[in-house]
C-alpha cells in the first residue's frame, strides 16, 4: 500500500464517520476561536470611533505586545493538546492528569517571572516603540492594565490545550464565547465611562478571569471520567521535557513573532495611519488564523490520538478530512471579504481618511485565507504528532528565505511592500512545512513504516 493515493484519499474522504468525529471539535473550536479576533476588532472598533487614530494605533501595537508573550508560551496549549491526546489514545489516565498538572505549574513560574521583569519590560516597550508621543504614552497605558492578567491568560492556555487533548471542545468553546463576549460588553461599558485604552485593557483581564472560572469548575467532573488505579505521580522530571519542546516551539514562535512584529514596526516608521491600517489588517489576518485554527484543533487531537493508537488509517484519515475542510473555510473567509469587507471597515472606524487609505489593502485580506492555509493544516499534524522540531525548521527556512529577502527587495513600495513580503513568507513556510512532513512520513517518524505498508 502506498502512502498516499487517489483512491485513498477518495476513501477518507467517504467516511462519514471521520467527517463526524473532525467536525465534533472543529464546529465549536472554529466558532469561539473567531471569537478571539472579533474581541480584537471590537477593540479597535470602539478605539477607531473616537477622534484621533492614534487611539486605534495604540491598542493595535498594545495588543500585540501582549500577544508576544503569550505566543511565546504558545507550548502551554499546543504540546499540551498533543501530550494529552496521545495519553488519551494510549489510555494512560496517569499522563493525563500529568499533563494537566505539570503545564499549570510551568505557567505560574512564568507568569511571576514575568512579573518581575516587568519594569524593564516596560523600559524595552518604550526604547521600541517608534511611534508617535501619543501612542508611545496609550500603549504603556494599556501594559500597565493588561500585564496583570498573564497568568490567568497562559492558565487558560493550558487548560484548553488539555481539554482538546481529551477531544472535548464543548469547555473550550464555553471559556472562549464567554471570555470574548463578556470582553466586548465590557469594552464599551469601560469607554462609555470615560475610559480608553485602559479601558480595553481592563476588560480582558477580567473576561479571561471568567474563562478560567468556568474551566476550573468542569474539570473534577471530566477527571470521573478517567480514573487511575495507581498514586498519580507528578513525575517532575518531566518539566524538562516539556521545556525541551518549548524550546523548538519557542524558536518557532519567535521567528512568527519576528515576523508580525515587523508589520507594526514598518507601519510605525509610516506614519500613525499606517499603523492603524495595519492594525485593522492584522485584526483581519488573526480572524482567518483562528478559524482555521479551528480545524487543526480537530486534527490537532484527532492525529494525536491515532498516533496513541498507532493506528496509519485513522492517522491518515484525520489529515485528510481535516485538509478537505481546511481549504474549504478558506474559500469561505476570501468570498467574506470580496463581498463585505469595506462594510467590515466601515463598522471598525467612521475617520473617513482613514476608510479610504486601507481601500487598496483589502485585497490582502481576500488572499490571506488561500495562501494561509496548507501552514495551518500542517501545524495542525506537527502538534498532534509533537513533531515541534519540524515546526521549527519549516518556520525558520520561512523567515530566512521567504520573508526577510522578499522584505528588504519590496521596501521601496511602503505599506504594501511589507504584506508582500508576508505573502512570500507565508507560501515559503507552506512549501518547507509539506517537504519536512513528507519527508518525515517516509521515514516513519511519525507512524510506522511496517505499520503503513503491511
Amino acid at each position: 500500500m502506498k502512502i498516499w493515493s487517489f483512491s485513498a484519499i477518495q476513501n477518507d474522504l467517504k467516511n462519514s464517520t471521520a467527517h463526524k468525529q473532525t467536525w465534533r471539535i472543529a464546529a465549536p473550536m472554529v466558532l469561539s476561536n473567531m471569537t478571539i479576533p472579533l474581541v480584537g476588532l471590537v477593540d479597535s472598533a470602539v478605539m477607531g470611533h473616537l477622534s484621533e487614530d492614534y487611539y486605534l494605533a495604540a491598542v493595535g501595537l498594545g495588543s500585540a505586545l501582549f500577544t508576544f508573550i503569550i505566543w511565546a508560551m504558545s507550548f502551554l496549549r499546543m504540546i499540551t493538546t498533543g501530550l494529552v491526546a496521545q495519553a488519551v489514545g494510549a489510555q494512560n489516565y496517569n499522563a493525563v492528569r500529568q499533563w494537566l498538572y505539570l503545564p499549570s505549574i510551568l505557567a505560574i513560574i512564568i507568569s511571576g517571572l514575568v512579573l518581575a521583569l516587568n519594569p524593564w519590560l516596560i523600559e524595552l516597550i518604550i526604547w521600541w516603540i517608534d511611534g508617535s508621543k501619543q501612542v508611545e504614552a496609550k500603549v504603556i497605558e494599556y501594559w500597565d492594565f493588561r500585564i496583570l492578567g498573564l497568568p490567568v491568560s497562559l492558565l487558560n492556555a493550558v487548560l484548553i490545550g488539555w481539554y482538546l487533548g481529551m477531544q472535548n471542545a464543548r469547555i473550550p468553546f464555553i471559556m472562549l464565547m464567554l471570555t470574548n463576549i463578556s470582553n466586548a460588553v465590557l469594552d464599551w461599558w469601560f469607554v462609555s465611562i470615560g475610559m480608553d485604552v485602559d479601558g480595553v485593557a481592563l476588560a480582558s483581564v477580567i473576561a479571561e478571569a471568567l474563562g478560567l472560572l468556568v474551566a476550573v469548575a468542569a474539570l473534577p467532573t471530566l477527571l470521573k471520567r478517567f480514573p487511575i488505579k495507581e498514586k498519580l505521580v507528578l513525575a517532575w522530571n518531566k518539566l524538562g521535557y516539556l521545556l525541551n519542546l518549548n524550546k523548538d516551539l519557542m524558536i518557532r514562535t519567535l521567528a512568527l513573532e519576528t515576523v508580525l512584529f515587523t508589520i507594526h514596526a514598518r507601519g510605525s516608521e509610516l506614519g500613525d495611519q499606517v499603523m492603524a491600517i495595519n492594525a485593522i489588517l492584522l485584526n483581519f489576518l488573526l480572524v482567518v488564523a483562528n478559524g482555521l485554527d479551528g480545524v487543526a484543533n480537530a486534527v490537532e487531537a484527532l492525529v494525536g490520538k491515532a498516533m496513541g493508537r498507532k493506528n496509519w488509517l485513522e492517522f491518515r484519515s484525520s489529515l485528510v478530512i481535516g485538509g478537505f475542510w481546511s481549504l474549504l473555510l478558506s474559500i469561505v473567509f476570501s468570498l467574506v471579504f470580496v463581498l463585505f469587507g469595506f462594510e467590515f471597515i466601515q463598522w471598525i472606524t467612521d475617520i473617513e481618511l482613514l476608510q479610504e487609505a486601507i481601500k487598496p489593502y483589502l485585497y490582502y485580506s481576500i488572499l490571506v485565507p488561500l495562501i494561509s492555509v496548507a501552514s495551518f493544516w500542517l501545524d495542525g499534524i506537527f502538534i498532534g504528532a509533537s513533531a515541534i522540531r519540524t515546526m521549527r525548521n519549516s518556520m525558520m527556512v520561512a523567515l530566512v528565505i521567504g520573508f526577510i529577502p522578499a522584505y528588504y527587495l519590496l521596501k521601496p513600495l511602503a505599506a504594501h511592500g511589507i504584506w508582500l513580503a508576508y505573502f512570500s513568507f507565508m507560501l515559503t513556510r507552506a512549501v518547507s512545512s509539506w517537504y519536512f512532513f513528507n519527508r518525515g512520513l517516509k521515514q516513519g517518524r511519525y507512524i510506522s513504516l511496517d505499520l503503513i505498508y503491511k
